[in-house]
Formats: C-alpha cells, structure tokens, sequence
C-alpha cells in the first residue's frame, strides 16, 4: 500500500499529469490512483470497524491525512509488539533474537565513566502518541543496582533517524532540538517539557522543558529573572513527588500510563501505584529508556505493553 500512495500525489485525481485543454486518456497512474482510493476507503472501512472508543480518541486524524497511514499507527500503537526501534550510543544494542524488544548496556572499560561524565545509551519506541491514553511496561535486569546510577524512562518528543549517528545520547542532558519531529518549543512556549523521566534507582523524577538552546540575542532580551528561568529549561531538572523512593534491586518491572487528554503521567512499581509524576503534559511524545551504567555491570530493558 505504501508504495503504492507513493506514486499519485492527490487521490482520485483523474487529470493528473494532463495539461489545460488535453483530454484526460487513461493511464496507468490514473488506474493506480483509483486503486489508492479504493485502498483509502477499505482502510478507513476496516479502521472503523476494529478501533475502540479509547482508541479512537488516541488517534485524531490531522487534516487530510491518509487513512492507510492511520490505520498503520493504529496497529503499532495499540495491536503489534511494543520495540525498541531506534538505539543510540555506543554501548547500547539490541539483545539478539529478541525482535528489538531488549536491550543491553554496558560501559566500555576504557572510558571516563565517573559520574561527572557519564556514558549514555538511549533506546526508543518510536510510536507516536498525539492524544489519548497509552501504558507501557519495562522489565529492568540489573547484574549489580549498587554500582549503576542511571536507569531511568519515560517519555520523549519524537525524533528523526538521524539520531542513530549520536555515539553517546541522552535526551535529559543534550540538546537534541535537530532531530525534534516539529518545533516543540515554538509550538508549546511555557507549556513545553521536552523529555520527562522517571529514575528507577533513586527515585527522582528528572525533566528537560526545552532541548532548543537559547540564542544569545533572545537571553539578554529578557530580565535576570527570565534570563535565570531560561537558563534551567536547557538544563536537566530533578524534582521531588509523591510516589518517590528508590530501588535497590537486580529484577524489578516499572509501568507507566500516559494520558494526553489529562496531560498526566502516572507511574508503578510491580504493580503497584506509586502515584503522578508529572501533570499539564501537551503534545505529542514517544517512551523512552536512558541507560547510564558503570563498566563492571550490565543492565537490559525489555519494553512490552
């Protein structure tokens, strides 16, 4: 289907590639564009027939968008397997035969790896989640919880491909505004919180409101206090809330529950509540882990619904 919405730019334009005052003939490419009509209704058709209320909600259709693309999300979202699609950094990969649905991370033991200069590994579900509720779980293996200091998940702004090329990534600590879908920032303004995370060791909830950096013109443009706020956007912010405590275990499973027409993110621990890590979330994001570990121990993640 894909390659087929590929070779017509507007369905069911039955002149397509004539010019003023040619008679329509017919083609191949207007049999292929009745063709991508047909499929556009039996996408839709099916679509309606299978999605529930809940899900439906979760997936307002944008414009004139194509309902085979719809329908596409649909089943990632809410029928295939969660995966990790995109990994990133040197010392994160995918465990073998597991469909992409582990990964595994293991500092080299050549590298700074102190705690002021930490190696990140992010990996990434790359469904998008524009509206609606949406649950995720990660089953989290620890060789040794005293000496790692970084697990942490959560959700992120959807990004490009071009991410994969990042040796070290993550979404807490750098700017990562060129790989960004859309401009978040401009869209969002105060509202914006580019990457929100929950670290399963500590505790602590962790968040970055803005990837983008500041231009210098737009800093000295603004008062100290704005200046100062600005500031603490581009940097990585740790916070205090309700359902904080630490985990000092080598297997434990953490389940987090977005729900985009409430903006909040709530969080629990083998399945138990802990309680709402964040409130007044907008836009459209995507789960995502960072893995920080030290050189002696392993760690690895499985992502499943």
């Amino acid at each position: 289907m894909l390659s087929l919405s590929l070779t017509c730019k507007r369905f069911g334009d039955k002149n397509s590639g004539t010019s003023r005052g040619e008679a329509s003939q017919p083609s191949e490419t207007h049999d292929t564009c009745n063709n991508i009509s047909l499929m556009e209704v039996a996408a839709r058709t099916v679509l309606h027939s299978k999605w529930t209320g809940e899900e439906k909600k979760a997936l307002p259709r944008r414009g004139n968008e194509s309902w085979i693309g719809i329908y596409q999300e649909f089943l990632k979202l809410f029928h295939y397997p969660l995966q990790f699609d995109k990994v990133v950094g040197k010392m994160i990969e995918h465990v073998e035969g597991r469909n992409k649905k582990a990964v595994i991370a293991q500092a080299d033991s050549d590298m700074d790896n102190d705690v002021s200069s930490p190696i990140h590994g992010t990996a990434i579900c790359t469904n998008i989640m524009r509206a609606g509720k949406h649950n995720v779980s990660f089953q989290i293996n620890d060789d040794d919880p005293s000496t790692n200091y970084g697990i942490r998940c959560g959700i992120m702004r959807p990004v490009k491909n071009g991410i994969t090329s990042l040796e070290c990534c993550s979404p807490l600590h750098y700017d990562l505004s060129r790989f960004s879908l859309k401009d978040y920032e401009m869209l969002y303004g105060d509202d914006n919180v580019d990457c929100c995370m929950l670290d399963t060791i500590f505790g602590h909830f962790l968040f970055r409101k803005r990837w983008k950096k500041w231009e210098r013109s737009e800093l000295m443009a603004m008062d100290d206090g704005q200046r100062e706020q600005a500031v603490r956007e581009n940097k990585s912010q740790s916070s205090w809330w309700e359902g904080q405590e630490s985990t000092q275990a080598n297997s434990f499973k953490m389940r987090l529950a977005l729900d985009l027409d409430k903006g909040a993110l709530d969080v629990y621990k083998n399945g138990r509540r802990l309680g709402r890590l964040r409130s007044g979330l907008v836009g459209e994001y995507c789960w995502v882990v960072l893995i920080s570990p030290d050189e002696y121990a392993s760690v690895d993640v499985t992502i499943s619904r």
